[in-house]
């Protein structure tokens, strides 16, 4: 078996060399070029090659294949046969899902450099435009454009990072600064004074819409400018740092140990975001009932009642649509994991092959292989829906077979709390829901594959079945459903809180 998998390894490197050519990299005026390859039909580029040229410093592990850096102060994490880029800054994660894995070759990390493109863009602090057209970066780099002419302020700009023992305060200057004076006042005030310096007063004051200063004062003496900042984290004490190669002006916040892992333990398990995926639309109707309901209508109708009432709890509710939009599969997914979403639900209604048909009845399912007939058989009509979309067979093609979903399976920490969640669901049906409760089951959903979270897809009942599709229609019994699946995402965000030391 391992003398198997070497030699596919060996096969797909000698395969990315064949097709290996260059890439264009223009900076200012001047062209570098990287390394690239084409495969899947995309062009792939070397990351730490093009982060080596826009003079990026990165750790990559050239063994286990994975590759972190830092640009804006933004923190940014790939693995190899992934497709996710993790982004984290001042306590916050993002992750962003790729249509496409990041993949390895020579001991490098490549990214499908479309893809990744539009990612890095966001974050990187100067112009950087992909043209697919001509196979082409063009990066202006504000830094190089700046220092041709003389700056308008000596501090430009600041930024608030967190550390693994508290923060790093960091002043963005143009030239050395000495002399200013530092100190911690009372009621976690932070004092910098400054002298014969010309501030950047917007920029600074910009470090209060972080959550971890509330307020900004900067008053101008005669031959100096003190900057007050009235900090959130309790700080112990600080530390000013110099050298390490930088002109800018370093303080170090520490914090009482216990209470910054209790923040941080709070944020994490602070259910505040809840994901709500209606299945279906657009182009895509989904099952069609005895008298012509449309799945899509049904769906969405149901989700934006539970969205009026979670949001009653102060929660963020993100819906991956709003109107009737098809939406694909994989960008749901996406959807969920770039706004932070805690708990996934994806809503559908379930059909038979032939109508009208007997099977009735409300079931929640969580993402594993699934075990029965009947299980398979709903999973691959919900899954159908790829059709519809482009380039759908080099998309999912790892989504095809059960090794994929158990490696999923294996990386994902929620599995535990989807089935917690479906099972107070579950509970919740029985005691309330109009229609039968068939229990929770399980099968390999793709649309629950991409969410980062505890994840469920429901199927409300059937519109093959002329009762429940009477029942699905009702406005009444739509709120029915959407109190008890609110009920459970209550009762489930109280149970994923309480751990969380006051």
């Amino acid at each position: 078996m391992k003398g198997r998998l070497k030699y596919i390894v060996l096969t797909l490197f000698i395969f990315r060399i064949l097709n290996a050519d260059t890439f264009k990299v223009k900076i200012n005026d001047e062209v570098k070029l990287i390394p690239a390859f084409r495969e899947a039909r995309a062009l792939y580029i070397s990351l730490p090659d093009l982060l080596e040229v826009l003079r990026v410093d990165y750790l990559l592990d050239s063994v286990d294949l994975w590759m972190i850096f830092n640009i804006s102060g933004y923190n940014f994490k790939l693995v190899s046969e992934n497709p996710f880029i993790v982004v984290s800054s001042q306590g916050e994660v993002k992750v962003f899902q790729l249509p496409l894995d990041v993949i390895s070759g020579a001991g490098k990390i490549f990214v499908p450099v479309k893809y990744f493109s539009m990612i890095f863009a966001r974050y990187f602090r100067g112009e950087f435009e992909f043209d697919e057209r001509n196979n082409l970066i063009s990066v202006r780099l504000k830094g190089s454009e700046v220092k041709l002419t003389k700056p308008d302020f000596d501090i430009y700009d600041a930024k608030l990072d967190k550390r693994s023992n508290g923060y790093l305060l960091r002043f963005f200057t143009w030239r050395k600064i000495k002399d200013y004076e530092v100190w911690l006042g009372r009621n976690n005030w932070l004092y910098i004074t400054i002298p014969r310096v010309r501030v950047d007063i917007s920029q600074i004051k910009k470090l209060a819409s972080s959550k971890l200063v509330s307020q900004v004062e900067i008053i101008h003496h005669a031959q100096s400018v003190q900057i007050s900042l009235k900090l959130v984290p309790k700080v112990k004490h600080y530390e000013v740092i110099s050298g390490g190669g930088s002109d800018d002006i370093l303080i170090a916040l520490y914090v009482d140990e216990l209470n910054s892992r209790l923040e941080d333990v709070k944020k994490k398990f602070l259910l505040d975001v809840v994901v709500i995926d209606p299945g279906h639309g657009g182009k895509d109707p989904g099952a069609i009932g005895v008298y012509g309901t449309q799945e899509k209508d049904i769906t969405l109708s149901v989700a934006k009642k539970l969205k009026t009432l979670i949001e009653k709890l102060g929660v963020k509710v993100v819906m991956t649509r709003e109107s009737d939009e098809f939406v694909e599969l994989y960008r749901r997914g996406q959807i969920a994991n770039e706004n932070g979403g805690k708990l996934f639900i994806s809503l559908h209604c379930n059909s038979m092959p032939y109508k009208p048909h007997s099977a009735s009845g409300f079931e929640v399912y969580i993402l594993r292989p699934g075990k029965t007939e009947e299980a398979i058989r709903i999973a691959e009509r919900e899954n159908a829906v790829i059709k519809l979309e482009e380039n759908y067979e080099e998309r999912y093609k790892n989504l095809t077979d059960e090794s994929y979903i158990l490696t999923a399976m294996a990386h994902n920490v929620y599995v535990k709390k989807s089935e917690r969640f479906a099972e107070i669901l579950n509970e919740e049906a029985r005691n309330r829901l109009g229609v039968k409760v068939n229990g929770v089951s399980q099968a390999g959903f793709y649309v629950l594959v991409g969410a980062s979270m505890p994840s469920v897809l429901i199927e409300m009942a059937y519109l093959s079945n002329p009762y429940d599709e009477r029942y699905l229609r009702s406005e009444t019994k739509q709120w029915e459903l959407a109190r008890i699946i609110f009920n459970a995402v209550k009762k489930f965000k109280e149970e994923y809180e309480a751990s969380i030391v006051d």
